[in-house]
């Protein structure tokens, strides 16, 4: 057989390509070959002029969309999905008016889940880290960066990203993992930073990089969590070790990280609620990616990162989730895509854009994930739309009606295995 999938009578598909974003007309196909790499995108009578067989003959199987729209899987690229426990205690505080900072100085926040980590097993976390990992899947999400950064000492750390490990043997999505030790202070390092740092730079990065297990390094750039000079000290030691880069800044206060992203070659920065003109003009002379996160403005009442203003600069904006326990407890990244339209005032395109190409350029996966072009990974979605704009206006529901990653459909019903 020729194609391991063929996907016919498709109503429009977005492609996630500049400039011609969007196919219509109707009766489009696409065509995924063996090694589930996508081969053809077009009207049926392109494809047929290429192939003079029926496709029913040519290929191991075939599937009818229906008339309707199809899109690149998501890209969700800033998750903290491995953690041990949820912090709906704080949530409730956060509703009474406590801010993050307050809830952080009392031992809430970071500091609250490094100490659920340190008590869970190994085996427990992957248990409800699965759960999760198999909910924002069953969105559309078929690439996914997974960031450690809940336990804060070097043994919790490696359970942490070996969690994320595990999960990338037991699914067949593209999972990609970040060490996030420099993601607070432990209580007993709180007086002694230099101690700390000295941890994450001479164990952990180096076990880390030893067990391979994280691709990149992330450090929190903020006010009361790590000061400048401290981040470009961890970043270049991770750099130093192969480590590819990535950075939160700009989220409460403009301390310089985004500057710092774009000279050190960091493939994102996030958050970006308090990013300065010259921020955005470095993003776009770099090609540091902005990892925008509007869920977690909603979620902890934040100001909103300007990305309309990034992308008139030429920056390229990735729109991501942030799903963590304490500051944006949601895994819908559709979701990220709406508030782009309707709160960044993004353009549908963009926003789609956000959670497709732009997400997979800011994991340096640009060159086979996140658009519908031949070469690419047959990572599609179905949506129960005929329309590519309707499942971003009709906001906060799940129209994802099939998944294929690599020409293979996923079982999102029953979830266990995932492959059909």
């Amino acid at each position: 057989m020729k194609y391991s999938l063929v996907i016919n009578n498709i109503s429009e598909i977005f492609t996630g390509i500049k400039g011609r974003e969007v196919l219509s007309g109707g009766n489009l196909v696409i065509a995924a070959d063996c090694d589930g790499k996508i081969c053809f995108a077009g009207t049926q009578d392109e494809f047929l002029e290429h192939e003079s067989e029926d496709p029913a003959l040519c290929s191991k199987k075939i599937v009818d969309a229906g008339n309707r729209v199809i899109y690149p899987g998501f890209v969700d690229s800033h998750t903290h999905l491995v953690f041990a426990a949820t912090r709906e205690d704080e949530f409730a505080l956060k509703a009474g008016g406590a801010t993050y900072e307050e809830i952080s100085a009392s031992g809430g926040g970071i500091l609250n889940s490094a100490e659920k980590t340190k008590r869970a097993s190994l085996e427990m976390i992957v248990e409800q880290s699965s759960k999760r990992l198999e909910q924002v899947i069953a969105y559309g999400v078929t690439t996914i960066e997974i960031k450690s950064g809940y336990a804060l000492d070097t043994t919790g750390e490696i359970k942490l990203l070996k969690a994320a490990e595990i999960l990338k043997k037991k699914y067949p999505v593209e999972i990609v993992p970040t060490f996030l030790g420099a993601h607070a202070y432990p209580e007993k390092f709180k007086k002694d930073h230099e101690g700390y740092i000295d941890i994450i730079i001479s164990e952990m990065i180096p076990e880390i990089k030893s067990q391979n297990l994280a691709e990149f390094v992330d450090v929190f750039c903020e006010d009361g969590y790590f000061s400048l000079k401290e981040t470009e000290k961890i970043l270049s030691a991770a750099k130093s070790h192969g480590f590819g880069l990535k950075l939160h800044a700009d989220e409460f206060n403009s301390l310089g990280g985004t500057e710092l992203a774009a000279e050190m070659g960091a493939v994102s920065v996030d958050h970006l609620e308090e990013i300065t003109e010259k921020g955005m003009e470095k993003l776009a002379m770099s090609g540091t990616v902005a990892g925008v996160l509007p869920i977690t403005s909603i979620f902890s009442r934040l100001p909103f990162a300007p990305a309309k203003e990034m992308m008139e600069k030429g920056v390229t904006v990735a729109l991501a989730t942030d799903f963590n326990p304490g500051s944006s407890m949601c895994g819908f990244l559709p979701l990220a895509a709406s508030i782009g339209a309707t709160q960044l005032k993004l353009s549908v395109e963009d926003a789609l854009m956000g959670i497709t190409i732009n997400g997979a350029i800011s994991l340096n996966r640009g060159d086979r994930k996140g658009s519908i072009e031949p070469g690419k990974d047959a990572d599609l979605l179905i949506m129960d739309a005929s329309s590519w704009i309707y499942p971003v206006y009709h906001f906060g529901h799940n129209h994802v009606l099939k998944v294929f990653v690599k020409g293979q459909e996923l079982d999102i019903e029953k979830r266990e295995g995932l492959i059909i």
